[in-house]
């Protein structure tokens, strides 16, 4: 599994300082995406995980432009997040973390979960 950039990563991460521009490709080695010389930046499904990396597959990219969009939805109040992530919705959810549902989702719910929000995502962006 390969994961990519999505947004500069210039931070601390596990074994020490990095500064990672965007389209870096990183590999995961054992749960733990590394930079390009081998040392750990932080495991795969942390913030960090989310927020800097996308994995570097086609699904991966419509997934993100999916989610981020989502993301802007809720954030900016468009979205009536405390509805749609009521955790008595999502009882088999270990982490009811609105983010941590959307991040999780099967990609096929996911994007029913889109569609019923925002429409047909449009995959040509991002």
């Amino acid at each position: 599994m390969e994961y990519i950039v999505i947004k500069r990563f210039k931070q601390k991460g596990i074994d020490g300082s990095f500064n990672l521009p965007y389209g870096t490709v990183c590999p995961v080695v054992g749960g733990f995406i590394t930079s390009p010389d081998g040392r750990s930046i932080c495991y795969e499904h942390s913030e960090n995980g989310y927020t800097y990396f996308r994995q570097n597959t086609e699904e991966g990219r419509k997934r993100q432009i999916m989610l981020d969009k989502l993301y802007h939805f809720y954030e900016h109040g468009r979205g009536n997040a405390a509805e749609d992530f009521d955790p008595d919705k999502w009882r088999e959810a270990t982490n009811t973390y609105w983010k941590h549902i959307l991040r999780t989702m099967p990609t096929g719910k996911l994007v029913a979960f889109y569609r019923e929000r925002l429409g047909e995502p449009d995959f040509e962006e991002g």
